[in-house]
């Protein structure tokens, strides 16, 4: 078994913030890591080693038998990694879309049907996780600032045994940094950038960590970031066609109107309650405010401008409780791990283009307004969402070198109560409340799942190891609430106090049960190599109407995996690499069909797969230079068409790519270290590129979204107990298409920031 060895950083001047966790039995371990990857022995250098915690312990990543990413916190500082948009950028297996900030869907490898942001259909195939919390929610990831951050890691393919519920294409956890006792120190961060033809933006961030005694410390920690916006909203109209009304924009036209606000807070306190018993409570807290949209209509009004007719901005408000309790009972350590997030985020968009080709104006603002002529059509949708979101997990894990497991249990309850408007102003003049609602999703959903799990690992000998792994779960969602527009079913709500009765209220129900089996050999103390087979799932859910049942089952994913961790040339080449091949069954698609449902559905159809090859490498090529690539191969594609109508044209065909899955994503990475009037410095050129993609599954909603390749840049010096910093990104001004979307019933184009150039200052006091 490899071991972690003392690292020093070989930039002297430098003096990063230090991750150390408590973890019984494991603190030694941890404290081996530095934020530098860099580290000489004697008259050699090579690789740090990298210590993750992917599989519920803490190991070495050339030791890990799963295709795993991480990003240390040297990495975060060093490619300037504050938000989810940043670090995804950075991951070659991962993609996304992303309307706004706290509004994006994840996928991993391939394994896409293309996201939702309704909160009534089906959830995600990749899980993301702050420290021991899955975070996971539909269309509204939580955008957590990164700061203070130990690393992130990202695990590629199926994570059922260990992960459970939407960890069926992979899982990215984020992990904190946690209290050290054994030392005091403190730090402060201060940048401010430029966006080049929009606005400007800062940003403060600080942390101290407090020993209380030997055994006890606290950690706090605080952001504010303040972001300045780059698309403008122009003078605008839009004309309906059956009344002939044509509605300008006044009041809603401002330049460099995607502004966004991110304030937050964290608290941390460990206490060793005696040599074998440790404990880490901690609570964090953050709230985003945002507004404009940050899509641009480049066809109809020119890069970087759209017209916009009613209020666009967001809310998203959140608090996390969390404790671990740790303890060596002798044969194996005892881990509870249990959390508690309550989040509220608000809403709010135009979609008054709704009212152009739709049943708005004959129905609603023409011919039931029975009190004179055609009134505007323009629509305001709004969203409130509360959820609450509760984990807890009991789990041993063996202390022993031949033989490991881990055995355990996890209990989640998530409810969400969330309140969809869409709002006509002068619909109903008159009525005593809601005078201006015309159609209404006021739902309660809760999603609860108890499981079983555990791996068994044996090592047969001095290099061949197997481990089987197997998670039993048990999960029921329900749904309840109305939906429908405000004159159903009899007209009554019009000059009514109260809502229409509830219309919703169904109920799914179901277990299953998840394998993994795997085998790793090592060559030597330097090669390994691994196959692996793994499930993953996502968990079933209920519809809102009848038409193609009242619930749909879990979607089930198969992978095979063949990888190889190495560390050649005496420790400065880390080259690791994955062959994968997944089959996707009874795959969780949503749709929209007026003949069977005015609301959107879920149904169990069509078959994919995905194939593809990762590739991660560092090179310290001389004792300055060191090159970082990250790249992913990934072919997902339907293997039989889907009909959504009967006896038409299918919507989806067997051999076309799945959405959001583009073939070829990288990174390359080149950091330089030189001395700059005698202080220790460095500079860095970061380049990602994404091949071109498709939007949507649906033949008749597909557009591919171009290719796009950005350069980042940065220099940076380290004094005593200060660093200073110059960095650019997106340094040839490139206008990329995040994503291609209709979600306000329009063509617009989520676009990137244009050049952007920032300084930054810190401090770090020991």
């Amino acid at each position: 078994m490899r071991q972690i060895r003392p690292v020093a950083s070989p930039f002297p001047g430098r003096s990063p913030r230090k991750p150390i966790a408590l973890q019984v039995r494991n603190a030694t371990l941890l404290a081996a890591l530095t934020a530098s990857s860099m580290v000489y022995a004697q008259d050699s250098f090579r690789l740090e080693e990298v210590v993750v915690t992917a599989q519920k312990r803490a190991e070495s990543l050339q030791d890990v038998p799963i295709s795993i990413s991480a990003l240390n916190q040297s990495d975060l500082d060093d490619l300037n990694i504050t938000n989810f948009q940043d670090y995804v950028a950075q991951l070659p297996s991962i993609s996304y879309n992303q309307r706004r900030p706290g509004q994006a869907s994840l996928f991993m490898r391939g394994i896409s049907e293309g996201g939702n942001s309704n909160q009534s259909l089906q959830g995600p195939s990749v899980a993301i996780y702050l420290n021991e919390q899955p975070v996971t929610a539909i269309g509204f990831n939580l955008d957590v600032h990164i700061y203070d951050v130990e690393r992130i890691e990202v695990l590629m393919g199926p994570q059922g045994t260990l992960y459970g519920a939407a960890s069926q294409a992979g899982n990215l956890r984020i992990i904190t940094n946690k209290p050290d006792p054994s030392a005091f120190e403190a730090g402060f961060d201060v940048s401010a950038e430029t966006i080049s033809g929009g606005g400007d933006g800062w940003m403060t961030e600080g942390f101290v960590n407090i020993p209380l005694g030997d055994s006890a410390a606290l950690r706090l920690t605080g952001w504010w970031d303040d972001d300045g916006g780059y698309i403008d909203a122009v003078p605008s109209t839009i004309s309906f066609p059956l009344s002939g009304i044509t509605r300008g924009n006044e009041g809603f036209v401002k330049d460099d109107f995607n502004e966004s606000e991110k304030q937050g807070m964290r608290a941390a306190l460990s206490v060793d309650l005696s040599d074998s018993w440790t404990t880490t409570a901690s609570v964090m807290y953050q709230s985003l405010e945002a507004d404009g949209v940050w899509d641009h209509d480049p066809e109809g009004l020119g890069e970087f401008k759209v017209g916009r007719f009613f209020e666009d901005r967001q809310e998203d408000e959140w608090t996390q409780f969390s404790l671990t309790v740790q303890g060596d009972l002798g044969f194996a350590d005892l881990t509870y791990a249990g959390s508690y997030l309550d989040r509220q985020f608000d809403t709010y968009s135009d979609y008054s283009h709704y009212s152009i080709d739709g049943a708005v104006e004959p129905y609603y603002t023409c011919y039931v307004s029975y009190f004179g002529p055609c009134v505007d059509p323009s629509i305001q949708y709004s969203n409130h969402s509360d959820m609450k979101y509760q984990t807890h997990e009991l789990r041993l894990m063996s202390q022993g070198e031949r033989v490991d497991w881990v055995l355990g249990t996890f209990y989640s309850n998530q409810k969400t109560a969330f309140d969809s408007r869409w709002s006509i102003p002068p619909i109903n003049p008159g009525a005593a409340v809601e005078d201006d609602l015309y159609f209404q999703t006021d739902q309660r959903r809760e999603d609860s799942e108890i499981s079983v799990f555990g791996e068994f690992g044996y090592r047969f000998t001095d290099k061949l190891k197997g481990t089987i792994g197997y998670r039993w779960f048990d999960g029921e969602t329900t749904l309840q609430g109305f939906v429908g527009t405000v004159f159903w079913p009899n007209c009554c709500f019009t000059f009514s106090d109260t809502r229409p009765p509830d219309n919703v209220d169904s109920k799914f129900s179901g277990d299953d049960g998840t394998l993994k089996l795997s085998l790793a050999y090592n060559f030597s103390d330097d090669v390994m190599m691994y196959a692996t087979f793994a499930e993953g799932y996502r968990p079933g859910g209920t519809n809102r109407a009848p038409g193609v049942g009242q619930t749909y089952e879990p979607d089930f994913l198969t992978s095979y995996e063949l990888g190889v961790k190495s560390t050649l040339l005496d420790g400065r080449w880390r080259l690791n690499g994955a062959l994968y091949f997944m089959e996707w069954d009874d795959i969780q698609i949503g749709f929209f069909n007026p003949d069977i449902s005015l609301l959107g559905l879920v149904d169990n159809v069509g078959q994919a797969e995905s194939r593809g090859l990762e590739i991660d490498s560092t090179f310290l090529v001389t004792e300055k230079l060191e090159v970082v690539l990250s790249y992913a191969y990934n072919k997902a594609e339907l293997t039989e068409d889907y009909f959504r109508r009967p006896g038409e044209a299918a919507s989806a065909t067997d051999g076309q790519d799945l959405p959001f899955t583009p073939d070829n994503k990288y990174t390359i990475t080149a950091r330089y270290g030189f001395e700059l009037m005698g202080l220790q410095s460095s500079a860095q050129l970061n380049y990602g590129y994404t091949d071109a993609m498709w939007n949507d599954i649906f033949i008749a909603n597909r557009e591919k979204m171009d290719s796009y390749g950005l350069l980042n840049a940065s220099l940076r010096v380290d004094g005593d107990g200060w660093h200073a910093s110059l960095f650019a990104e997106n340094l040839t001004d490139k206008v990329a298409e995040l994503y291609i979307n209709s979600v306000d019933i329009q063509r617009l184009v989520t676009v990137n920031k244009p050049r952007t150039i920032g300084i930054s200052f810190g401090m770090s006091f020991d």
